[in-house]
């Protein structure tokens, strides 16, 4: 009997030691799953542990009866809610959703599809400037061309060399250049170097209407609006449908004058082109000329055509208007031609009548 007693106490308290032992390794093993899944998300995230109410050193602690179950289910709950955020930051790009013109011509050329957003609209922006070329009156101070030349870089806008490949002539006064006459006759702004600095700060294109050059002095001078007669220019070319004859020795050189009446949409022709018909198109033709060409303007004032001095088109680019009588030239010899082509007529009208 008594050894069947120590039996059973001896198989009762060898059951107890494995029940205890078995209970410490469960207790082991759980929290070190939880420790392996959750280790390196609380070494980096012990402020997002805070957010959630549990604190990193309690999250580790195990009881002398083994880990506790409160304390295992918020570092379930953390792990999850890490897990999730990292997923989420992790989300690839669709490629299902659709894509602009400029994103596939960008792909195209092996650009990557995850770029920032803000990269994006950089590129975006330099595309709604690549049209835009400036070119900067000479009359401008270095510094201010310089800094200028700055924030069209910035915004992706190029300098031009020339009017004709210019969108915007930026000056602060007016001046009677070369390149304003072409920028006014092309119809293009004027603009003031406000109208950079503004579209520099606003890191897009602004209305250049309010920029506008405004020269008070010159304006009142003259006699014209800028705004006006920019306007005018690019809705009615000045010289639309006419032919002009440029003798040689004119001021401004021919060269100048022959590139304004282009830039008005005149036709500048030839001595050897006007022919003896021309004198049918006489209300279409005209000639530019000065007072030392006389000898070359003769002949052709005997048919009929009148001759103007530059500032026909000087002035008249600027104020959109032809004043020829303000600036013909040879008025006497033009009366006379005038009055011998009348008498002409008359002598064939009477010719024809007496054969009747």
């Amino acid at each position: 009997m008594e050894d069947n007693h120590k039996t059973s106490s001896y198989n009762r308290g060898t059951k107890e030691t494995f029940r205890g032992d078995h209970d410490r390794k469960m207790a082991f093993m759980q929290s070190s799953e939880v420790n392996e899944m959750d280790f390196g998300l609380f070494s980096n995230g012990v402020q997002k542990n805070r957010e959630f109410g549990v604190s990193p050193n309690k999250n580790l602690e195990l009881s002398s009866s083994g880990y506790t179950t409160t304390n295992r289910t918020n570092l379930m709950n953390v792990a999850r809610s890490n897990c999730f955020s990292s997923k989420y930051h992790k989300r690839p790009f669709s490629k299902n959703l659709p894509k602009s013109s400029l994103l596939k011509e960008l792909i195209k050329l092996g650009v990557p599809e995850s770029i920032p957003d803000f990269t994006w609209k950089e590129l975006r922006r330099r595309k709604d400037t690549a049209h835009v070329r400036v070119l900067f009156s000479q009359h401008l101070d270095d510094s201010v061309i310089k800094h200028q030349k700055k924030i069209s870089a910035r915004l992706g806008i190029s300098t031009a060399t020339c009017p004709m490949d210019a969108t915007h002539f930026i000056a602060n006064r007016f001046v009677r250049t070369r390149n304003m006459l072409e920028v006014i006759a092309l119809g293009k702004p004027v603009v003031t170097h406000l109208w950079l600095e503004s579209c520099g700060q606003a890191r897009c294109l602004i209305d250049e209407k309010n920029y506008i050059l405004r020269d008070a002095k010159k304006e009142k001078e003259i006699g014209f609006s800028m705004a006006v007669s920019v306007a005018r220019a690019s809705q009615h070319p000045l010289l639309e449908g006419r032919s002009v004859f440029i003798t040689p020795n004119i001021k401004p050189p021919k060269e100048m004058m022959s590139s304004l009446v282009k830039a008005v949409h005149g036709q500048v022709v030839e001595k050897s082109q006007i022919s003896a018909s021309a004198a049918n198109i006489q209300d279409n033709l005209f000639i530019l000329s000065c007072e030392e060409d006389r000898a070359i303007c003769v002949p052709l004032l005997d048919k009929g055509i009148a001759a103007y001095t530059s500032e026909l088109i000087l002035n008249g680019i600027i104020i959109q208007k032809l004043e020829f009588e303000r600036h013909q030239l040879f008025k006497n010899h033009a009366s006379r031609s005038q009055t011998r082509t009348r008498l002409r007529k008359d002598v064939c009208l009477q010719r024809e009548l007496v054969k009747l």
